[in-house]
């Protein structure tokens, strides 16, 4: 499904997400598959831990990744002195989508990608713990 779903997206894009899905598919207890974003209404591929959302990818003009911010997680990522500096400002600047707060970061370049990696392994430990 993934794979038919990247010969629609630009060659730049898929070079990142190909990036991001290796780090993502790394980590232990992964589910990968491509779903509907009910807030955005667009397809993505979606990655969850033991049934709960990692991260969601998201292809337009730009390449995105979306998750889910939890006061407790949040707290994790301010506290944590590891992370790209711009990656926790997209943490703090999380919009509340419903009863959810996401984070959004954009993929533009292969050094975005190794800087959001650290926050989703942060995230991952988060969720299987």
């Amino acid at each position: 499904m993934i794979q038919e779903f990247l010969t629609r997206v630009k060659p730049k894009q898929k070079k990142y997400f190909t990036e991001l899905r290796t780090g993502l598919l790394a980590m232990p207890e992964i589910e990968e598959s491509v779903e509907i974003d009910e807030f955005r209404g667009d397809w993505c591929p979606t990655y969850r831990v033991r049934g709960k959302d990692l991260a969601w990818v998201h292809f337009e003009q730009r390449l995105w990744v979306s998750l889910p911010v939890e006061p407790t997680f949040e707290k994790k990522v301010l506290q944590n002195e590891n992370l790209d500096e711009d990656v926790v400002e997209n943490v703090k600047e999380a919009e509340d989508v419903g009863d959810v707060k996401l984070a959004t970061v954009e993929l533009t370049s292969t050094d975005a990608v190794t800087s959001v990696l650290p926050l989703l392994k942060l995230r991952h430990s988060f969720l299987s713990a």
